[in-house]
């Protein structure tokens, strides 16, 4: 036993250790629930739900410069990897258009890549959020449909016409591993009529090394830039423009068969907000905005771009440029009537999609070269329309609180599309017009049992229309596996049943939370096989292809739990554990022979392909010097993962214990220094979620050691 495996097992030993000392601490304030770098505010809606905020200064004081890889520090929040950037959250097993992810008062945001290297988190950088709000389950209805979670990135200063001087931020951070810098600042201000903020900043990281030492192809650059001007019509009317502006270069992906040459987004809005001054709870806001996103990826930076590499006989080079974009309005109207807060309005997304994919073939004969060219539509002005009704009713008192909320859509698409694949009489793609009603539904309540304790319930009817891929996509291994995978616009829409239960329970010093959740999805969106005498393969080494097709369910269950506890004076710690188990009641395998679909035969109960495992998390911390200097000590434990699908040929994926280090240091009220090591062991590991690396079986490593410090300025 080498003399890591020696301090990995005292860490495990710690783990426990500090759990059993949790659980004997002594209560915590009824309305701070504190997890490790979040902190959730109560609220009647809040105590019914289970919800989770990230406060801006966790995203400013962090060394990683994705949002996708903060969020997996929350409990049962993982994220797919497939670069040195932009990791696509995962949260309870569900994932891509499954979660509702959106900025502010609704202001959506589509990719352009098929195999999603710039998922909607990566079109907004992390020191532009003011919090973030995580609501597990399909219970927040009025920023469009909810079909399992929803996001809600806050970039607006909800305090902007506070009189103030101009106030500057400035994160300045720097990561030894990628050898990567980043830059932001910032400025606001306002004279009680006019506000102003103005910000931007800029990414440069290299290649990040594993716990081995092999360096990973994972270098990105990115450039941000943002403005917002409001004006106080009067004490209760205001309106607000803003721009946010991203910019992408470079950004390297070795886990997929291209890299990301160019991404910018744009992203215009306007917010006018109306409240009664004596009842601020009576409000209206009306919003509109449009996102754009011109997305370019190519493989000049693999070898085959400019040398023959088998089985390819000359030099294949690849490139596609996808144009999308979003244009949305929403209003709504919040009332307050005796002990009720009645809510309601309407919205109003339209989605397009339009993208080419060139593939060029250079080979030398007799002394010549020789060019082919293909095209191939990856999107044919594709669109998306969807207009939504919503209510909500909420009430409470110091015993019992209850909400409830409604959400009705009418989804209409359709794509310029001419592909038309048929086969004896079946017709297996063809666009046509498509329309489809969407009904939401979601319940809560929750119940003050005693002062300490608190039971809470929540029932929700969640729907999800398929997402351009799905219904549109054309002959690209776009999924973990590695068939080509062809879109289907004659899906129905998925329905996701859930129930959450949830415990709260504090002492004097610390506090105890449980939830237990099921989701039952009907007509769940996955692939299957199409014969290949109806279609074949056209990305090199693809066994087969499948169609995006509706099953009759998937099953999700789970739990999330933690406690956190002051034992000592000037300590914190907190733990927090989560786990999801997912799996198909039925579901069809296709039965390989030499790498070549030769069949199929049906599974009972097949675990759901890449469900992250189990894992929990340590975290203490104390103060010192008068509460300028805080060390920490996070220790992460994931287990390995064995329930892995048989019809997907899933891997399993190994356990790893990981330690991090951290100190803030505050010389001056105006100035954090944070600095640490992250993977103080060096340990080699990847998550189960991790893509393969591009062309190999072996999958993509986490980062090794990683030193970082961050300066925090606000003046």
């Amino acid at each position: 036993m080498n003399s890591n495996q020696i301090i990995q097992r005292a860490i495990v030993v710690v783990v426990l250790s500090l759990s059993g000392l949790l659980l004997k601490g002594q209560g915590l304030s009824d309305t701070l629930i504190k997890l490790p770098e979040v902190t959730i505010t109560d609220s009647v809606f809040n105590r019914m739900t289970p919800r989770t905020v990230i406060p801006g200064e966790i995203f400013q004081k962090t060394n990683v410069a994705d949002i996708g890889d903060i969020l997996r520090n929350e409990p049962n929040i993982s994220g797919i990897r497939r670069g040195g950037y932009a990791v696509d959250p995962v949260v309870r097993g569900f994932r891509y258009s499954q979660l509702n992810i959106f900025l502010d008062e609704g202001i959506h945001i589509e990719g352009g890549c098929p195999n999603r290297m710039d998922p909607v988190l990566s079109h907004i950088e992390p020191e532009q959020i003011e919090r973030m709000e995580i609501m597990r389950g399909p219970y927040l209805l009025q920023y469009g449909p909810s079909p399992s979670s929803s996001i809600k990135i806050v970039t607006r200063d909800e305090n902007a016409f506070v009189v103030r001087s101009p106030k500057v931020v400035s994160v300045t951070g720097y990561d030894n591993n990628r050898k990567g810098i980043r830059q932001h600042l910032s400025i606001s201000g306002s004279d009680g009529t006019l506000y102003y903020r103005l910000g931007g900043g800029i990414k440069n990281f290299g290649n990040y090394t594993d716990g081995n030492g092999k360096e990973w192809e994972s270098a990105f650059n990115k450039k941000d830039f943002y403005a917002d001007l409001g004006y106080q019509i009067n004490k209760g009317e205001a309106i607000i423009v803003s721009y946010k502006g991203t910019f992408g270069r470079e950004v390297m992906y070795p886990a997929l068969p291209m890299d990301e040459i160019e991404d910018n987004t744009h992203i215009f809005s306007a917010l006018y907000t109306k409240h009664d001054l004596l009842i601020p709870d009576n409000n209206i806001q009306v919003s509109v905005y449009r996102s754009g996103v011109y997305h370019e990826m190519d493989n000049r930076f693999r070898p085959q771009y400019s040398q023959v590499v088998p089985p390819y006989t000359g030099k294949m080079q690849a490139v596609a440029k996808v144009n999308t974009s979003i244009s949305g309005a929403r209003v709504i109207i919040n009332r307050k009537t005796g002990n009720f807060l009645i809510n309601g309005g309407f919205d109003s997304e339209l989605a397009r999609k339009d993208g080419v994919r060139e593939m060029k073939m250079i080979m030398q004969m007799n002394g010549q070269e020789f060019t082919s060219i293909k095209y191939f539509n990856l999107w044919k002005d594709a669109f998306i329309l969807n207009n939504g009704l919503f209510t909500g009713i909420s009430s409470g008192n110091r015993k019992f609180s209850y909400a409830a909320s409604m959400r009705v859509d009418y989804n209409y698409s359709d794509s310029g599309d001419t592909l038309v694949i048929a086969k004896d009489d079946i017709t297996w793609f063809e666009v046509k017009p498509a329309g489809k009603v969407l009904l939401s539904l979601s319940a809560s309540g929750s119940w003050d049992i005693n002062k300490k304790a608190k039971l809470s319930l929540g029932l929700a009817r969640g729907t999800r229309a398929p997402d351009m891929q799905e219904r549109y996509i054309k002959f690209l291994a776009t999924g973990y596996d590695k068939y080509d995978y062809l879109g289907n616009p004659d899906l129905k829409p998925e329905i996701n049943y859930q129930a959450d239960l949830m415990f709260n329970y504090s002492l004097k010093n610390s506090r105890i939370f449980v939830n237990l959740f099921r989701s039952d999805v009907q007509d769940f969106i996955t692939g299957t096989l199409v014969p290949p005498s109806v279609a074949r393969p056209v990305s090199m080494g693809a066994p087969g292809v499948k169609q995006f097709n509706n099953i009759d369910r998937a099953v999700f269950y789970g739990i999330e739990a933690g406690v956190t506890s002051t034992p000592v004076e000037n300590m914190g710690v907190a733990f927090s554990a989560g786990y999801t188990y997912a799996f198909f009641p039925e579901i069809e395998k296709i039965i390989l022979e030499n790498n070549q679909a030769a069949g199929t035969v049906i599974l009972k109960n097949d675990p759901i392909p890449e469900i992250p495992p189990f894992e929990a998390k340590l975290k203490a911390t104390y103060l010192l010097v008068g509460d300028r200097l805080k060390p920490g000590i996070e220790i992460r434990a994931v287990a390995k993962q064995d329930a892995v699908s048989g019809a997907s040929y899933e891997e399993n994926s190994p356990g790893y214990v990981i330690a991090n280090l951290s100190v803030d240091l505050i010389p001056y009220s105006w100035l954090t220094i944070t600095s640490g090591i992250n993977n103080l062991f060096n340990k080699a590991y990847y998550d189960h979620l991790n893509r393969k690396l591009s062309g190999s079986s072996g999958k993509l490593y986490e980062p090794g050691r990683t030193f970082f410090v961050n300066l925090l300025i606000r003046i």
